[in-house]
């Protein structure tokens, strides 16, 4: 079976020349923890269809491409709800939800009711 991080590997140089990004990574700049550094669940590869908890190769700087210190693993989960924002897209986004659940009910993903009191 191919080692995780040579299959990151490749799927990286393919990604980095759609994207047109730089690529200058090596097997050993992939470091794979145990869980994701950002939720601490635990990684796993899944058989099939990734899931959440499938380790997941991001460019923490987007732009800057994959080339070491720009990327690390993290849980599918994490890096899809990154996606490509910024960090400041990131602290508004949060910002957003922490407001809004503190003054409305929110029943699956939709906001149901003003609560008069939402202290």
């Amino acid at each position: 079976m191919e080692d995780i991080r040579s299959r990151m590997l490749r799927g990286a140089r393919l990604r980095a020349r759609k994207a047109g990004v730089p690529f200058n990574l090596k097997r050993e700049d992939i470091q794979v923890p145990t869980h994701c550094p950002i939720l601490g669940i635990p990684l796993l590869r899944s058989p099939g269809r990734a899931g959440d908890n499938n380790p997941s190769l991001d460019r923490i700087v987007p732009a800057d491409g994959y080339v070491p210190g720009n990327v690390v693993v993290v849980s599918l989960r994490a890096n899809r709800a990154k996606a490509d924002l910024s960090i400041e897209e990131l602290r508004a986004v949060a910002d957003f939800y922490a407001v809004s659940l503190k003054t409305s009910r929110v029943r699956h993903g939709r906001r149901t009711r003003t609560l008069k009191d939402p202290a």
